[in-house]
């Protein structure tokens, strides 16, 4: 990863919405404890970055993180992403963004209804016209919406051909996803195995804390 000033670089936000608060929606257990502060870390870290650039005494301006955040909007009533669906016990929308990912009103907000972020939306043709070189990935879940949006953000060649399909300039934030028990496997095993499946062909796997150290 190359620092965000020499580089031009986006952050997607994928689905950190209140749904996934749902107490048996998706299972009782979920992996990556320190999920929402490290969300909000890295999200408050690039905001700092890019405040500093409107600052008058900072010099020239250089590239700015745009900031993207990813939401789910299903077509199934009875999905808890169903824009009617409230988390149960409140009358939050499912749809709603956790506090940890809540957007700026200068940040988009890209709506998709299918697992990958690329299939009904304007984000390639978005990060195309900002001529993104540096992609960082985090979001719920990982084994879902995360690894169908890096898999075909490596095979679009979002980045440019340049880029290849070997994850070059593509990264997967390690303990900035998260997702859930199933089929009789622990989250954090699900988690583990999916991030290793994208790692070295489609994405370079990273911590939260050497994203931040290398971007800013």
């Amino acid at each position: 990863m190359k620092p965000a000033s020499s580089t031009p670089t986006a952050i997607l936000l994928i689905d950190i919405q209140k749904a996934f608060q749902h107490p048996t929606q998706w299972g009782l257990e979920r992996s990556t404890p320190d999920f929402e502060n490290n969300i909000a870390n890295i999200i408050q870290a690039a905001r700092v970055y890019n405040n500093g650039l409107t600052e008058p005494l900072s010099g020239p301006v250089i590239n700015p993180i745009h900031i993207i955040h990813i939401h789910h909007h299903s077509s199934s009533p009875d999905s808890a992403l169903h824009p009617s669906a409230k988390v149960p016990g409140t009358d939050s929308p499912g749809i709603e963004p956790l506090d940890c990912a809540a957007p700026l009103h200068t940040e988009p907000v890209v709506i998709k209804n299918v697992n990958s972020a690329f299939i009904g939306t304007n984000l390639e043709a978005r990060l195309r016209a900002l001529k993104v070189r540096q992609l960082i990935i985090a979001g719920l879940t990982t084994d879902h919406c995360v690894s169908t949006t890096t898999r075909m953000a490596a095979n679009l060649h979002v980045l440019g051909e340049e880029a290849g399909t070997d994850g070059n300039g593509i990264f997967v934030i390690q303990d900035g996803t998260a997702t859930f028990a199933k089929g009789g496997f622990d989250a954090e095993t699900i988690h583990a195995v999916n991030l290793a499946s994208l790692n070295g062909e489609f994405a370079s796997i990273i911590t939260t804390k050497s994203a931040m150290k290398a971007l800013f």
